[in-house]
């Protein structure tokens, strides 16, 4: 799946028949048949009606980023291009409580990879004791694939998590540890590289004819994507790894709580490098969870680490 990421002032209009992103300047880059979603991480972009119709015609998703990274307009074509077959064996497994057969492996494959972040970051910043610990971590994956119930997996997975968040914490001081609503530089980013990840996501099982609003892990509410954030979990590791590797976070400014524009244009291209990179395997992990979910196999994440 590929993945055009708009970040700095602009028009996406219509232009000698395809699709074109028009920069401040007036350099033209062509779209059209080359992208699958166009994200926009900016206020400064404007969009034609035009080009809008000819994305929905190429089934190019438009995906509108809030200045946190989160979601804030999803456009796509109403013209499904999969069978309902996909979807009906999606909510026969949610209602008939098989939902921790996909939950489980997600979970033990983040697990696995904080483990391998851990070690990353070990290995850039000369930190034995984080790499020692980092195998520590990875044993959490064990009581995950123990787990008998959702709250059990819920529990392991926080119990890990706040290991791991405290680990990063002492390997860079000024991390404060990962609280999604502060508003420091390092959980500004990772917020804003999540809502990115999410934009990714949520094209791909789309794509495979999954309803992203149905999940397995996170809690069904109505307008919450909930299967967009479960299979987004495993990802994750990944778009750490380029927030506390990539970027010089000392240099990011927040105001009000908030990344300024300049900052959020520095996390968008740090995380889309990776995003890039990972958009193949994303997609892919999405076919097999929904050939898994039809022929009742059991789902087992099989991509292989794209950073």
């Amino acid at each position: 799946m590929r993945v055009y990421f708009v970040s700095e002032p602009g028009k996406i209009a219509r232009k000698d028949g395809g699709l074109a992103f028009v920069s401040a300047e007036g350099k033209v880059e062509y779209l059209a048949n080359k992208y699958d979603v166009v994200v926009v991480a900016s206020s400064k972009v404007s969009i034609t009606s035009a080009a809008m119709r000819l994305m929905a015609r190429h089934n190019v998703d438009l995906v509108v980023l809030e200045w946190n990274g989160v979601p804030a307009v999803r456009a796509s074509s109403p013209v499904p291009n999969k069978t309902a077959e996909t979807r009906l064996k999606q909510y026969e497994a949610i209602l008939k409580g098989r939902g921790l057969e996909y939950a489980k492996p997600v979970i033990i494959r983040k697990i696995i990879e904080q483990g391998r972040t851990l070690r990353i970051i070990a290995k850039a910043k000369r930190i034995k004791w984080l790499r020692e610990q980092s195998y520590e971590l990875e044993r959490f994956a064990q009581d995950a694939s123990s787990a008998q119930d959702p709250d059990s997996l819920r529990a392991v997975e926080a119990q890990a998590a706040k290991i791991y968040w405290g680990l990063l914490s002492e390997a860079f001081p000024d991390f404060p540890g990962r609280e999604h609503e502060a508003g420091d530089p390092y959980n500004a980013s990772l917020n804003y590289a999540y809502g990115m990840l999410y934009s990714v996501v949520g094209k791909a099982l789309s794509v495979v004819g999954l309803d992203p609003y149905a999940g397995f892990f996170h809690t069904l509410k109505s307008g919450k994507a909930s299967l967009v954030f479960d299979f987004s979990e495993q990802f994750k590791p990944l778009v750490d790894q380029a927030v506390f590797t990539k970027l010089k976070v000392e240099k990011l400014r927040v105001e009000s709580g908030h990344l300024t524009y300049e900052s959020r244009k520095r996390v968008a291209e740090a995380a889309g490098e990776v995003l890039e990179r990972c958009d193949k395997a994303v997609l892919a992990e999405a076919w097999s969870l929904g050939s898994a979910l039809k022929s009742g196999e059991r789902y087992v994440p099989g991509w292989k680490r794209c950073t």
